[in-house]
């Protein structure tokens, strides 16, 4: 009896530290700040700090990245692989007849008719010049200033671009799934005086 004695003593002794160590080892994850760990640090076996909540935004502001040492640039050639295939294409129909043309006077409209019939059940009509993608300019765009992107609703987004100069834009842009990634399908761009920055 007291061997059992001793046994079922010796057993709630070791049990005891085991369970005094384990809480031991959860107050120091427990005090661990979240914020201090890299991205590649865990809290706990198979609990990783989560990557950003919203890819549609991070997509947005990757167009903005340069090849330089810049903060932020645009540049032509991305407009075309981040847009949908027929916002590119109403981009440039637009152009064609609001932006500088060879149409001329007897053309033009015939050409807005056309305009009309192709886009009006898809996007908002234009009827002055749009600026092609968020206001940019004729070349690469390689020192801009500031871009705040802010999200209005699903995969709408408020795109605040300052370039400079008292040349800014604030766009409104819709984008659509595209595999594992995004693409723009409209933008609507109106561009603003330095003192309504955003």
């Amino acid at each position: 009896m007291k061997k059992l004695f001793l046994f079922l003593f010796a057993m709630l002794f070791l049990l005891s530290c085991t369970k005094s160590n384990d809480a031991n080892q959860l107050n120091e994850l427990k005090e661990i700040p979240i914020d201090s760990l890299s991205q590649n640090e865990t809290v706990s076996k198979g609990h990783e700090k989560n990557a950003s909540k919203d890819p549609a935004k991070d997509w947005l502001q990757s167009l903005f990245q340069c090849k330089s040492g810049n903060k932020f640039c645009f540049y032509l050639e991305t407009e075309e692989r981040a847009t949908s295939k027929r916002f590119y294409e109403f981009m440039i129909d637009s152009e064609q007849i609001y932006g500088a043309t060879n149409l001329t006077d007897e053309e033009m409209p015939l050409a807005k008719r056309k305009y009309k019939e192709k886009w009006s059940k898809i996007y908002p009509l234009r009827n002055e010049m749009e600026p092609w993608l968020f206001g940019r300019g004729q070349d690469d765009t390689e020192h801009i200033k500031a871009v705040k992107i802010e999200k209005i609703a699903a995969l709408k987004y408020r795109v605040f671009v300052d370039y400079g100069d008292s040349y800014q834009t604030i766009n409104q842009a819709t984008l659509i799934k595209n595999n594992n990634s995004y693409l723009i399908d409209y933008c609507e761009t109106e561009f603003i005086e330095a003192a309504e920055a955003y």
